[in-house]
């Protein structure tokens, strides 16, 4: 595998990490046997994508890159499909995660 694509596997797998916890807060009020399935989909192809990531990468880098991705597409979700507002610190705390991120990357 190419290094090159190591950026793209960790965010794919940020982007199915989030897509886990969305469905997850959507549980609560539509709970059944195919959101759960979906719930289960998606965390174990996160995983996949975590592990080959992890294969050429070392933990550190792959760790943030994937927490640091799911932080603002999960804030992103957050916003835009359940109307939550952020506070002043919690734009900041997103945005040093992010900082931190880009600098881990770098």
């Amino acid at each position: 595998m190419s290094t090159s694509m190591i950026p793209l596997i960790a965010l794919g797998s940020a982007g199915l990490y989030s897509v886990a916890m969305i469905s997850m807060k959507f549980w609560w009020k539509i709970p059944g046997v195919g959101l759960t399935l979906l719930i289960v989909a998606t965390l174990l192809a996160a995983a996949t994508l975590e592990l080959a990531a992890l294969r050429e990468e070392r933990l550190g880098i792959i760790y943030t890159g994937i927490l640091g991705a799911e932080v603002i597409l999960i804030a992103i979700a957050s916003f835009f499909l359940f109307g939550e507002n952020f506070s002043y610190r919690e734009v900041a705390g997103i945005a040093l995660v992010l900082i931190g991120t880009a600098l881990a990357w770098a």
